[in-house]
C-alpha cells in the first residue's frame, strides 16, 4: 500500500483571489517525474483553500507524511493544523519548509509535533528525502534537511542545484488542474519563475539561496506563459529577483505582450525589475507598459543615507543617473515608481524624510512606496547580533489586510517589523511614518502637487520645506476636518501593540488600504471641505492672487472623481505645459497666455467603492488620481 504525502501551502484567504501554489506545485511537478517515488507513494491534490481547521482536516486520509510550505501569511494556520493533525494520526511525519523556517533546527526545539525541517529549494531535497524514507537510508546524505537523533537535532550541509534544466513546470505537469476544477468561482493567480538567484547580499532580504542567477529554458517559460494566457490567469507574478538582469528578459516580455494580445490575459504581467536599471530593464518595461500589462518600473533605493547603506549592504544609482532615468522613462510615457525601507539600521528620522524630498528633488513626482521593515528568519536583519549591534527592536504586528480581504478563519497570522533602532528612536519612527503619510498623500497621490512643483521652481522652496511645513500645519497648527483626521492615524500608528494600521470604510469597498490612500480617498470624498480647509496653508506662500486663483483651480480640477468623464479648464497661464517641462526635467517657463486644456478620462468611475479600485489600487502607479497620466486623452491649445 502506497504511503501518502500530503502537501500544504494555504492562502492567506478562503475567496478570491488565491494564487496557485506555486512553490510546491514545482515540488510535485519534480516528484512525479520519478518513478521510483511515484511507484511508492500517494500525492493527493494540494491543499490551498484556508479553511476552518476542523473542514480541512477532513481532507486528510491516513496521511504518513504531510509538507508544510511557510510564510507569513500562513505560518501560524500550518502550526495549528499540524498540532490538530498529530493528535489526530499520532503516526504522521509533519515536514515544515520554506521562508519562515529558520535555517537552523531551532524549530524542531520548540515545536515538538514538528519531525523534519526542510531549507533552501526544496524539489531536490524532497526527493533524496523521500527515497531515503523509502530505503532505510541514513538522513545524514540528504542535504538541507534538519532532524531529531538520540543525541540532539541535527542540520545537514547545504547545497543548492545549478542547472535548473531539467526542473518540470508544475503548470505543464498538470499539477493545478484538479484545484481549479475543484474551486471555479475562485479567481486564481500565477506565479512565475524565469531564474532563480540574487548577485546582491542585502542585509534584509532573503529572497534568494544563491548569488548565481539560474535561468530556466526559455521552452518551458515560453509554454508557461501560454499556459497562463490560455487559461485566462488575469494577474500574473513574476518571481525573479531582477528582471531584466539577463537581456534575454527582453524576448520574455515580448512573450507576454504577444499571448496578451492573442489570448486577452495575463492582463497584469507584475515583476520586480533589476536594482541596476538599464536598457534591459527599460526595453523590458517599455513593451509591458505601453502595452498596459504592468503599471510601471521600479527604481528602487531603499535609503539614501551613505551610512545606512553601507550596514545594510546596498549600493544605490547615483541620484543623477536616477534623475537621467526617470527623464528617459517620463518621456517614454512609461511610469515609474521608487521603493524605499523605513526602519533600517543607520537611518535617522532627518534622513529619511531628507531622503524622500532628494528624490523629489531628482524628480520623482509620480510614485513612491515606503515599506516598514520586516524581519526575516534567514535574513542577516534578524541575526540577534546583528540586531544588537544596531540597536534593533522589533514589534509583532497582525497582517494587514492591505488589498484584499483577509478572512483567517480563526488563525490569525503576524509579521515582525523594525519599531526602533539606535539612531531612530520609536517616537521619531512613528513621526517618520506620518511624514510619509502626509507627503504621499498630498504629493504623489497629487492632492498639492501642483503647488509644490511650482513653489520648489519659482520660488525656490525645497520640498522638505514645503512637506515639513504642511506637516506642521496639520498637527500643531490647525484643527477641523483634515487635522482631526491624520490625528487619528497618528494615534494608531503610535499603538504598536493594537496595530491598527489597515484604513477600511464600506464606502471604499470591503478591502483595506494604506493610511496614505486611505487619507486621500477621505479628503476626495470630502472635497469641499478639504479645499476649504487648505486653502489658509496655501496663502502662507505669497503668490500673485490671479496667478493663485488659476493655480488653484487647475490643482483641484486635475484630482480625478467619479462620475467625472471629461474636463475643460481654461487659463491665463501655460500651467499643462510648464508642469510637463518640469516632469521631464527639462527647462520650464510659466507664461502669461491663454490657453485651454481638455482631458477625456479612459476608464468611466461610476461609485466610491470602483474609484478606490481602479484608481488608487489598480491606478496609482501611473498617477491616475490625477487625470494629467499617460492614460488619458488630452488636448491643449494657446492662443
Amino acid at each position: 500500500m502506497k504511503q501518502k504525502v500530503y502537501f500544504v501551502q494555504i492562502g492567506v484567504s478562503y475567496q478570491s483571489p488565491c494564487f496557485l501554489p506555486y512553490s510546491v506545485g514545482c515540488i510535485v511537478a519534480y516528484l512525479k517525474n520519478k518513478p521510483e517515488i511515484m511507484s511508492n507513494y500517494d500525492i493527493p491534490d494540494i491543499l490551498v483553500m484556508r479553511e476552518k481547521i476542523p473542514d480541512i482536516i477532513k481532507r486528510f486520509d491516513n496521511p504518513s507524511y504531510v509538507a508544510f510550505s511557510c510564510y507569513t501569511w500562513n505560518i501560524e494556520y500550518n502550526k495549528v493544523l499540524a498540532q490538530e493533525l498529530k493528535k489526530l494520526f499520532p503516526d504522521v511525519k509533519i515536514i515544515f519548509g520554506g521562508h519562515s523556517v529558520p535555517s537552523d533546527s531551532s524549530f524542531l526545539d520548540e515545536y515538538p509535533f514538528i519531525d523534519y525541517l526542510m531549507h533552501n529549494e526544496g524539489e531536490e531535497t524532497t526527493a533524496l528525502f523521500l527515497e531515503a524514507q523509502l530505503h532505510g537510508d541514513e538522513l545524514s546524505a540528504v542535504p538541507n534537511i534538519s532532524y531529531r537523533t538520540a543525541d540532539g537535532s541535527v542540520t545537514t550541509e547545504f547545497r543548492h542545484p545549478c542547472d535548473l534544466s531539467g526542473y518540470p513546470s508544475p503548470y505543464l505537469e498538470g499539477v493545478f488542474d484538479n484545484i481549479m476544477k475543484e474551486f471555479p468561482t475562485v479567481e486564481f493567480h500565477a506565479t512565475l519563475e524565469t531564474n532563480r538567484g540574487c548577485p546582491y547580499g542585502c542585509t534584509y532580504c532573503e529572497w534568494c539561496f544563491t548569488r548565481k542567477v539560474r535561468p530556466f529554458p526559455m521552452e518551458r517559460i515560453r509554454k508557461e506563459i501560454e499556459w497562463i494566457a490560455k487559461n485566462q490567469i488575469r494577474y500574473c507574478y513574476c518571481a525573479d529577483a531582477n528582471f531584466g538582469i539577463l537581456e534575454r528578459d527582453v524576448e520574455i516580455a515580448e512573450y507576454v505582450v504577444e499571448q496578451k494580445k492573442r489570448y486577452g490575459y495575463p492582463d497584469v504581467f507584475k515583476p520586480c525589475y533589476a536594482k541596476e536599471s538599464d536598457d534591459t530593464v527599460f526595453k523590458a518595461g517599455y513593451l509591458l507598459n505601453k502595452n498596459h500589462i504592468d503599471k510601471g518600473v521600479t527604481l528602487a533605493y531603499q535609503s539614501l543615507d551613505p551610512d545606512t547603506l553601507s550596514n545594510i549592504g546596498r549600493k544605490n544609482l547615483t541620484l543623477e543617473h536616477f534623475s537621467s532615468l526617470y527623464s528617459r522613462y517620463t518621456e517614454a510615457g512609461i511610469p515609474t515608481y521608487t521603493e524605499l525601507i523605513l526602519g533600517l539600521p543607520g537611518e535617522t528620522y532627518e534622513s529619511f524624510c531628507k531622503g524622500i524630498c532628494e528624490l523629489l528633488e531628482s524628480g520623482q513626482n509620480n510614485s513612491m512606496t515606503v515599506y516598514e521593515c520586516q524581519v526575516y528568519p534567514n535574513a542577516r536583519i534578524g541575526d540577534p547580533e546583528y540586531q544588537k549591534k544596531f540597536g534593533i527592536k522589533t514589534s509583532k504586528i497582525p497582517l494587514l489586510g492591505i488589498h484584499y480581504n483577509p478572512e483567517f478563519n480563526g488563525v490569525g497570522e503576524y509579521f515582525e517589523i523594525i519599531t526602533e533602532t539606535a539612531s531612530m528612536p520609536k517616537s521619531d519612527w512613528v513621526k517618520a511614518c506620518m511624514f510619509n503619510a502626509v507627503l504621499q498623500t498630498f504629493h504623489h497621490l497629487g492632492l498639492l502637487r501642483y503647488f509644490a512643483l511650482y513653489l520648489h521652481k519659482e520660488k525656490n522652496i525645497s520640498y522638505y520645506d514645503f512637506y515639513n511645513s504642511l506637516y506642521d500645519f496639520i498637527y500643531k497648527e490647525s484643527d477641523g476636518y483634515i487635522h482631526s483626521f491624520f490625528k487619528d492615524l497618528y494615534e494608531r500608528k503610535a499603538d504598536t501593540e493594537k496595530a491598527d494600521w489597515t484604513y477600511s470604510r464600506d464606502i471604499f469597498g470591503t478591502t483595506g488600504w494604506y493610511f496614505e490612500e486611505g487619507a486621500f480617498l477621505e479628503m476626495v470624498y470630502h472635497s469641499d471641505v478639504f479645499w476649504q480647509e487648505i486653502l489658509p496653508f496655501l496663502k502662507k506662500f505669497d503668490i500673485n492672487d490671479n496667478l493663485f486663483e488659476e493655480l488653484f483651480v487647475y490643482q483641484k480640477n486635475l484630482v480625478r472623481l467619479p462620475d467625472v468623464e471629461e474636463i475643460e479648464i481654461k487659463s491665463h497661464y501655460n500651467f499643462y505645459k510648464y508642469f510637463e517641462a518640469i516632469d521631464e526635467n527639462i527647462d520650464a517657463e510659466l507664461k502669461n497666455v491663454s490657453c485651454t486644456l481638455r482631458v477625456k478620462a479612459h476608464k468611466h468611475i461610476s461609485s466610491w467603492a470602483e474609484y478606490a479600485r481602479e484608481i488608487i489600487w489598480f491606478g496609482k502607479r501611473y498617477s491616475a488620481t490625477l487625470l494629467i497620466n499617460p492614460r488619458e486623452e488630452i488636448e491643449y491649445s494657446e492662443e
